[in-house]
């Protein structure tokens, strides 16, 4: 039931979550420091504009 409405409401377990690229990317435009980064070396790098989960509703709304 949970994945029936996340797909209803479009939401992507893979573009919705947290992530430090994008977090950095935007301090950085803010003029912050940017935040410390994560332990694992796959969080540190991972970047969802990267990844092609295969929900189209994502690939229109990839800016």
């Amino acid at each position: 039931m949970r994945q029936l409405l996340r797909r209803i409401a479009r939401r992507c377990d893979t573009h919705d979550r947290y992530s430090y690229a994008v977090t950095v990317r935007l301090e950085r435009t803010l003029g912050m420091e940017p935040s410390p980064p994560p332990a694992s070396l796959t969080d540190t790098f991972s970047d969802p504009r990267l990844i092609d989960c295969g929900h189209a509703w994502c690939r229109s709304r990839q800016p």
